[in-house]
């Protein structure tokens, strides 16, 4: 019952937005900025960005990339182009290379922003759609600029709900705002906490509990909670005809690679255990190849989880930021002949994956309903600050912050 209610209170301050899937030929986007090693959704305004991606086609066709500006709420913005970007927001992407050596072929384009046709000048939210030769939007992906024009600090702690202790974290705030020239916090200032990269499992917008000169404290709340879920599987396939530790089989046919992963039943209702993991990112890489971008292998993906009677009826994905944790046809574990197994067959570019089995019901993400939640999981918490000034016309991000939940238990 408790859970119910917390999934209405979702409800009610999450911005739940349709959701735009990848093409199924469209695979192993990344944004990369500097010396990320993962994919990130959230960039400083300034860096260079690495974006890339592949056509499984493998046929050259021409893509373009298109930049959108958008509102605090991800709905686009009637901004001119002329205001946040300088130079075109919409280009074609002359990088591309086929693969070398693979049994797949696919192309492999890449492009970077900032360069000489595209500066992005403002900070805030951004949409990066890669559209064809019919200006069809085959990919989209959000992107988040940020300022450190103030300090954004988070504190993770035990649940305040005595029901659901042993289950949840709690996340508080301070914001030190010594640079930015607030009159109405209230209304000028916007935050939100999000858990694991993941945009859709988020806090509503934030106001201040505690207001002292230019600095905002947040303390915990019910709507500052999180369900801790429990710490990701993973798999490695990036030799790809080796089985591992979660990879049962490893076989090739005809034309194309298989990674049989062991299967894994529920966890709702056992006892936590620790296993690092990477927060449900992924990383592409094949230890025998110098350039993975063009010769790492993609591999059919087989996974498998045990139906249990508490899974019933329930509409069960395979979820991690492999596909930017979206929900289709690809990921949907179906029941197979046997009826002994939930599956999904995802085609992957070889490397290292995150992934979990999360419940998706009328836009609501339930991690519980396989994995459980214990307070002790390690996650990433993650803040942005937004900022408008009551004569502006637009949201800035002017702040950004990270925390680990198991770095912070430790100290």
């Amino acid at each position: 019952m408790v859970y119910q209610l917390f999934i209405i209170l979702f409800l009610s301050f999450s911005v739940i937005q349709a959701q735009n899937t990848d093409v199924p030929h469209l695979k192993s986007f990344t944004m990369m900025s500097d010396n990320d090693q993962f994919s990130q959704t959230i960039h400083p305004l300034n860096n260079t960005i690495d974006f890339s991606f592949d056509d499984v086609k493998g046929t050259q066709d021409t893509y373009y990339y298109k930049i959108v500006h958008c509102q605090i709420d991800w709905k686009p913005s009637d901004l001119p182009s002329s205001y946040y970007i300088q130079g075109f927001d919409n280009f074609q992407i002359n990088q591309f290379e086929n693969s070398f050596g693979t049994l797949q072929n696919y192309t492999h384009y890449t492009f970077t922003i900032p360069n000489e046709n595209t500066v992005i000048t403002k900070s805030g939210n951004y949409l990066i759609q890669i559209l064809n030769d019919d200006d069809d939007i085959v990919c989209q992906r959000k992107l988040i600029l940020h300022e450190q024009k103030s300090t954004a600090t988070i504190r993770i702690s035990e649940s305040r709900d005595l029901s659901d202790f042993n289950n949840k974290q709690a996340t508080s705030l301070i914001i030190n705002a010594e640079n930015l020239a607030i009159n109405y916090p209230d209304e000028e200032l916007k935050t939100f906490v999000f858990q694991n990269g993941d945009l859709q499992i988020r806090t509503p917008f934030l106001k201040p509990t505690f207001i002292q000169g230019k600095t905002y404290t947040y303390r915990p709340t019910n709507k500052t909670e999180f369900f801790a879920g429990n710490e990701f599987y993973y798999f490695d396939n990036n030799e790809i005809l080796r089985n591992s530790r979660y990879v049962a089989k490893s076989y090739r046919q005809d034309q194309e690679f298989h990674s049989v992963l062991f299967p894994k039943k529920s966890r709702e209702g056992s006892i936590y255990t620790y296993n690092p993991d990477i927060n449900g990112n992924f990383l592409i890489r094949n230890h025998q190849s110098t350039n993975t971008g063009t010769e790492a292998e993609y591999s059919m993906v087989h996974f498998a989880l045990k139906n249990e009677t508490h899974l019933n009826n329930k509409n069960l994905y395979v979820y991690g930021a492999f596909n930017n944790f979206q929900f289709s046809e690809e990921n949907k574990l179906k029941l197979d002949e046997t009826q002994t197994y939930l599956t999904a067959a995802i085609f992957l570019k070889q490397g290292f994956y995150n992934y979990d089995f999360v419940s998706y019901e009328n836009g609501v993400i339930d991690k519980t309903v396989v994995s459980g939640s214990h307070f002790e999981t390690e996650n990433n918490y993650e803040v942005l600050v937004y900022f408008q000034p009551i004569n502006s016309i637009y949201y800035d991000v002017v702040g950004y912050g990270v925390a680990n939940s198991k770095e912070q238990r430790e100290n």
